[in-house]
């Protein structure tokens, strides 16, 4: 299985690079992917600044297209690994307390697929009624979709979740049994993001990305 860290963002409120934010000593993309390599066999970062994570050591996928969001790293890697993969998950730089048994618990049932109009084109958690769509599978499948979207300047992922791609849901009661309080879904976007998160990551021994 193929996980891809997007690590695409502009940083508008936080104007520094969110994936060599240290918490708890440590920076965001290593620990992810770190925790991410227990679970997958493969790792890729998506980025307009591969000189900032060549040193890691992982495929650095840039945007085919000038939009925007991270449906268009999504778009990009689904891309560059559609030969390979028929999926990929994919998670944000930002986010420092992911939970591996929930992505596990994901990863479960997006094998089981869904026969049904040729096969799902996106897994995600609900999270207090809302599809998380950067803690998520997307499939090759969705690729003309998201295409289309991007092209139309319409690169919102809840509203491709909702409304263009045939999505399986992981349950909410099914996210709490191991992410009770959420953790996983939790990101940074302000500087008071930033002092939250280390905050918790000291109050809870956690030096980055969760389980």
């Amino acid at each position: 299985m193929l996980a891809v860290v997007l690590a695409g963002g502009e940083n508008r409120r936080l104007p520094i690079t969110k994936g060599l934010i240290e918490i708890g000593g440590k920076r965001l993309i290593e620990t992810l992917l770190a925790a991410l390599s227990g679970l997958f066999g493969d790792l890729a970062i998506s980025t307009n600044e591969p000189e900032k994570y060549y040193y890691l050591g992982v495929p650095l996928i840039g945007d085919v297209y000038p939009v925007r969001g991270p449906m268009t790293g999504i778009f990009s890697a689904l891309s560059f690994y559609s030969g390979r993969f028929g999926d990929a998950f994919f998670t944000a730089c930002d986010m420092p307390f992911i939970n591996m048994g929930l992505a596990s618990r994901l990863a479960a049932m997006r094998q089981g697929g869904w026969e049904g109009d040729g096969g799902w084109e996106a897994a995600a958690p609900m999270w207090k009624g809302r599809p998380e769509p950067l803690f998520a599978f997307y499939s090759s499948r969705g690729l003309p979709s998201m295409e289309r979207r991007l092209l139309a300047g319409k690169p919102s992922l809840r509203d491709f979740l909702a409304d263009g791609a045939r999505t399986l849901y992981l349950d909410e009661r099914d996210v709490r049994v191991v992410d009770p309080q959420g953790f996983s879904f939790i990101n940074i976007n302000t500087a008071e993001d930033l002092e939250a998160a280390s905050h918790l990551a000291l109050q809870n021994g956690k030096g980055g990305p969760a389980r």
